[in-house]
Parts: C-alpha cells; structure tokens; sequence
C-alpha cells in the first residue's frame, strides 16, 4: 500500500504544481498615481538633523497611509524649478510656535489644485499639548501629526469626493 500511495502522492504534487507554474504569477497591481505636495518653507533657520519639511512629510505619508488614500505622496521642497502640476498639495508652513505655555501650535497656508482648479483652504492650525516629562522630538513629531491630520480633513472631501447613493 505504502508502495503505491508515496509515488501517486508525489505525482499529484508534481503535477498540482506543474500547473499553477503555467497560470503564472499573479498579475502585479497598477502603481498608485502619486500627489506631489509641495512645501515652501524659510530656509534661513537651521532645524538641526531633521527638518521641520521631514517631519511634514513623513506625518503626511502616515496619514495617506491610515486612510488608505489611492495617491502615493511625493513631497519636494519648493524652488524655481518646480514645475507647476494639474494636481499639487502646496503648504505654506511656518515655525512651530509656543504660543501659551507648553503648546506647540503649527500653523500653515495650504493651496489643493484638482485638475487646474486651485481651493485654497487658507491657515490650517493644529495645537498639541505635550504632556508632562515627554521628550522634545516626541512632542513636535506629534505637533506635525495633528499638522497633518488637520490638513487631511480639509483635503480629502475635495481630492476625494464622495458620491452619494442613488436614491429610489
């Protein structure tokens, strides 16, 4: 019995996977169209290791990422080069300030243009509130979470309309 079974048994196995080697591999999926958003930021102040443009963009790529946007972010720092796009995300972003004491409130002017037409959503603020004994970096690196969770509420509804149900 054992005689019989073994050699049937690696036939099959043979054979099962001769034929998913001629379906071949599984089709890749298309790449996701990429949204630059472009950051225009004084380069005057020295922000050590990492910059406040870093920062920016790295919550930016999180939130997209959380949302499951269908964009893939490409963020660049502006300059005269940059060519003008049908679709951008540009930000405006100043220092984190200190406004009271312990916050750290991030204020930007951000510009969506969709297929040409510009929606300029103005000064987006976003306040964090460190709390006690948390490190520096945490709580700026939180300060441009909040940065970007506020500019993703302001920019999804437009970059990604939502239709509504038909109704009967």
């Amino acid at each position: 019995m054992k005689r019989v079974f073994l050699p049937l048994l690696f036939a099959g196995l043979i054979l099962s996977a001769g034929a998913a080697r001629a379906a071949g591999p599984a089709p890749a999926p298309p790449p996701l169209p990429v949204l630059p958003v472009v950051v225009v930021e004084y380069l005057q102040y020295s922000n050590g290791a990492i910059t406040d443009f870093d920062r920016l963009e790295l919550a930016l790529k999180e939130v997209a990422q959380e949302r499951h946007w269908p964009v893939t972010i490409a963020a660049e720092r502006f300059a005269s080069n940059t060519a003008t796009r049908e679709t951008e995300l540009r930000i405006f972003p100043r220092r984190l300030r200190e406004e009271f004491r312990l916050d750290l409130t991030f204020r930007g002017w951000v510009i969506l243009t969709v297929q040409g037409i510009k929606h300029d959503f103005g000064i987006v603020t976003a306040t964090y509130y460190p709390y006690a004994g948390e490190s520096t970096d945490t709580a700026i690196e939180k300060a441009f979470r909040r940065a970007a969770l506020a500019i993703a509420d302001k920019v999804e509804p437009v970059l990604f309309p939502r239709t509504a149900p038909a109704k009967p």
